[in-house]
């Protein structure tokens, strides 16, 4: 930390055996995991921590509400992310112990894919996926909405997007969607959805869901009456996953036993350390697996930017346009003049359209533009991601 003052919270805080500097004084939380440089991106991807709060802190009044939680490995100062003091009840937070890092049995595990993801990257998705929650439940907290920190609002939201949740009954909140799926990941589901039979509780989908919708993607089991199943969960209901470097849930879902029981079983296959089995295609399976589909809600009024620099040009990622926002088509230009210059919205032809469910309890498709960047291995445009019908379902 930065100054005497802030070592003295470092003291305070750590002698009464809390993670957090501060007091709880909401029950909703919004979190970002900061770092002076991205340790798995080259110099061009700059520290846009407080940029990313900027925006929030302009665009979304009701932060007011919620506690500010910024999550470090100490190599963070109040200067770097200061764009919502005074505005909300900012907490700074260490991240440390048995929930960062690997767990002690994988300590010897060398970094995924000859060192191309660093050991910081890697401890992020186990955290994301497998620990925050623990810590978050033991903090008092009941809701926590996620902020990657290259992640942007550019429209405004009106509302009180975790009241918005409890209002209609969601579990899961989700801005955008990516076609993403590793298939070791898809084996590891696999295979714990055919030894589920064991278990006591029962899955919500084991693709049968999926089928019913998309039945093109399925195919006929040779049991009597040519039951349909889901293929492989890759091939299948996992192609499509929640793009999740924004997301809203209730933290009681991930602590249940059932989804105590999935955590444990992905963090003791080691898959984050050795194949970067991400936090997105996990979280995108809990859900799949064990939460109502009416439990999901998309939020696509706001305009969101979340993408991935390298050598700065934009390689993954991009920006999806809201619904009711009014400047969408501004924004979109803008984007365009700005990371793939001379292009304009006039002259490009990046600009795709797509229309969205936000909820199985609600028929109706909005209409938004998005441009997407990056390419799975079978060349589909990969995030953010739209069928290509050009509509997406709750699917």
């Amino acid at each position: 930390m930065g100054g005497g003052g802030g070592l003295a919270w470092v003291v305070v805080s750590f002698a009464r055996g809390e993670p957090c500097g501060g007091s709880r004084a909401s029950k909703d939380a919004i979190v970002w995991l900061g770092q002076k440089q991205h340790s798995s991106y080259d110099k061009t991807h700059a520290n846009t921590l407080n940029a990313s709060m900027s925006s929030v802190a302009f665009m979304y009044d009701m932060v007011r509400d919620a506690d500010v939680l910024v999550w470090h490995e100490g190599d963070l100062s109040r200067r770097d992310a200061d764009a919502l003091e005074g505005k909300t009840n900012v907490r700074w937070c260490r991240l440390s112990g048995e929930s960062w890092g690997p767990p002690a049995t994988q300590k010897g595990i060398s970094p995924a894919r000859d060192g191309r993801w660093s050991l910081g990257y890697l401890s992020m998705i186990r955290w994301y996926a497998i620990t925050c929650w623990d810590v978050l439940s033991r903090m008092g907290y009941e809701w926590v909405m996620r902020f990657d920190d290259d992640s942007f609002l550019l429209s405004r939201i009106e509302y009180n997007v975790f009241g918005r949740m409890r209002e209609v009954g969601a579990e899961y909140g989700f801005r955008t969607i990516a076609r993403e799926c590793d298939r070791t990941f898809g084996e590891f589901v696999d295979r714990y959805v055919e030894g589920f039979a064991v278990l006591q509780d029962q899955l919500l989908d084991d693709g049968t869901i999926f089928c019913d919708r998309f039945p093109k993607h399925c195919e006929n089991s040779r049991r009597p009456r040519n039951i349909v199943q889901p293929k492989r969960y890759c091939d299948g209901p996992g192609r499509l996953g929640f793009y999740n470097n924004w997301f809203v849930t209730r933290i009681n879902f991930w602590t249940s036993p059932a989804l105590r029981r999935f955590r444990d079983h992905f963090d003791q296959s080691a898959l984050v350390f050795t194949h970067r089995a991400n936090d997105l295609i996990f979280q995108t399976a809990a859900a799949r697996l064990h939460l109502d589909r009416g439990k999901w809600l998309r939020f696509a009024d706001w305009t969101y930017q979340h993408h991935t620099i390298r050598d700065g040009a934009v390689v993954w990622g991009g920006i999806e346009t809201g619904y009711d926002d009014l400047d969408a088509l501004k924004t979109l230009d803008a984007y365009l003049r700005r990371w793939h210059p001379p292009e304009s919205l006039s002259t490009s032809d990046r600009v795709r359209v797509c229309r969205v469910q936000l909820s199985r309890n609600d028929s109706r498709f909005h209409r938004i533009h998005f441009i997407p960047h990056g390419r799975t291995r079978w060349n589909w445009l990969a995030a953010p991601y739209c069928n290509k019908n050009g509509r997406v379902p709750i699917w």
